[in-house]
């Protein structure tokens, strides 16, 4: 057996009998730099500038200021600078990415060309650039196996631990006022209770997924859970919670079904999200007549098929996709604010408010980039999956998390606008430093099976000959770990 042995969750990586392993990563001076960067990148989105004003008095203002650009114009610079320091790297990671993510940035800057508001559409992409830089910078400087996760779980239980405190000292700021599911919900530091919803459901996956895979101990996993649980309650996002419950079901069945069971997960994968994506294109009316399949759904629930009383919000965002329907409105030119010059400004005479978004990540996407949107929605979330389940047969638990993060979003999505959306803030910065490093985690993958697959096993040695055996000719050193160097002298595959 020459070959990388089979990972299992929570234990370290064994090589067989015989084979080869690749050698140790070098720590880079830079790591503990970088992953400051990363958490004040998400600081930085996740809470609002006016975080100190009740939110029934904050107007929904998304004009662009000097300090955000030059905020913005630093995480491009620092994201720069550390892609350079490895630009080999940067290279294989960019060329193991998901393709129609790399589509998504070159549609965003051309749909300027046809933009409603071409000014929105160009300041969201210099956001965009900023964040897929630090994401980028992140993978190729200082990265481990469990990095992705050890960087995001803390600094997501922080924010949540803040909240609460935040939420005791100054209520009147961190709880929503009105009535429904608005009343007496918390948003924290957030700017509103679906993103703290949100938050708290990637920190219960998080601190779950590291128990399952025993990469956390259980008395520092529970108190976690226990936290994250509690803020997605307060928050009162029943899509949240639904998407939390269902997606940390999936992980028990993958991390801890018998292996007869786990030849089945593929094919569930599969089934699920060709699901998600049906009753997306329904609620899209995309196919004439599709949403009749879901009607026994709806009946079941006792509600209509937006499962949040959402339509008219919908039917609006449809209007406009008809004045626009193969290229769209532009990246981010239609939720400018409630100004009488955008034609978002429907809402206010017809509904005597503002949402900011389309409360539906799928219908935002048309709506911004048209059907060549949802063409790289589609492929992005066909993409996302098939490498999350490539990286499973390498590394069973790093593999189940991104398809655990997958499937919370993809059901996020159908009543909360966050898919591709710098709108979603720190959202869009989790699942692109996803995108990155499970690009990365497929390239160290490669490389150690390949490692192992570069020399062939050594002859079995009696006890007796062992001593004599041991002072051969010593074998030849393992060069540098540089992943770069050695997909290039094994051969590259894609």
């Amino acid at each position: 057996m020459n070959r990388v042995a089979a990972f299992r969750p929570g234990r370290r990586r064994r090589v067989a009998a015989g084979a080869v392993a690749a050698p140790a990563r070098p720590r880079s001076p830079y790591t503990k730099l970088v992953t400051l960067v990363v958490w004040a990148l998400l600081l930085y989105l996740a809470i609002p500038s006016n975080i100190m004003v009740p939110r029934a008095f904050r107007l929904p203002d998304m004009s662009p200021n000097a300090l955000s650009r030059v905020i913005k114009l630093a995480f491009l610079f620092a994201g720069v600078m550390m892609m350079f320091g490895s630009m080999g790297m940067t290279r294989l990671v960019i060329r193991r990415l998901n393709p129609f993510f790399l589509l998504f940035l070159v549609a965003v800057p051309l749909s300027t060309i046809w933009s409603i508001w071409p000014a929105a559409t160009s300041a969201r992409f210099v956001s965009i650039l900023c964040v897929v830089a630090v994401c980028l910078g992140f993978c190729v400087v200082g990265w481990s196996d469990r990095r992705f996760q050890e960087v995001v779980r803390p600094l997501a239980t922080a924010l949540l631990l803040a909240s609460v405190v935040f939420g005791l000292i100054y209520p009147d700021l961190a709880i929503e006022i009105g009535e429904g599911t608005l009343k007496d919900a918390w948003h924290g530091l957030t700017a509103q209770k679906n993103q703290f919803g949100q938050l708290s459901s990637f920190a219960v996956i998080f601190w779950v997924h590291g128990l399952l895979s025993r990469q956390v101990k259980m008395l520092t996993a529970i108190p976690g859970i226990a936290l994250a649980f509690t803020c997605l309650l307060l928050s009162r996002s029943s899509t949240s919670l639904i998407a939390t419950i269902f997606v940390v079901l999936m992980m028990f069945l993958i991390m801890r079904s018998t292996p007869a069971l786990r030849r089945h997960v593929p094919l569930v994968v599969v089934v699920f999200t060709l699901l998600l994506v049906t009753y997306a294109l329904a609620m899209l009316k995309v196919v004439p007549g599709l949403e009749v399949i879901l009607r026994p759904i709806a009946a079941f629930t006792g509600k209509d098929l937006t499962f949040s009383n959402r339509s008219e919000i919908w039917e609006i965002v449809r209007d406009q996709i008809a004045t626009h329907p193969l290229l769209g409105s532009g990246y981010g030119a239609y939720w400018i604010g409630p100004v009488p010059w955008s034609p978002s400004f429907a809402f206010i005479g017809k509904m005597y408010f503002y949402p900011t978004e389309s409360h539906n990540g799928y219908l935002e996407i048309v709506n911004d980039l048209g059907v060549l949107g949802l063409v790289c929605l589609l492929g992005y979330m066909a993409y996302f999956v098939r490498q999350s389940l490539q990286l499973m047969r390498f590394d069973r638990a790093q593999g189940t998390l991104f398809l655990c993060l997958f499937f919370q979003q993809a059901i996020i999505n159908l009543s909360e606008s966050v898919w591709l959306q710098i709108n979603g803030a720190f959202v869009f910065v989790l699942m692109t430093l996803a995108v990155f490093a499970m690009s990365r985690s497929l390239i160290d993958a490669r490389v150690q099976a390949r490692y192992a697959m570069a020399r062939p096993p050594r002859p079995e040695v009696s006890p007796a000959t062992d001593a004599a055996a041991a002072e051969g000719p010593p074998e030849p050193p393992i060069p540098a770990y540089r992943p770069e160097s050695v997909m290039k002298a094994l051969g590259r595959d894609r």
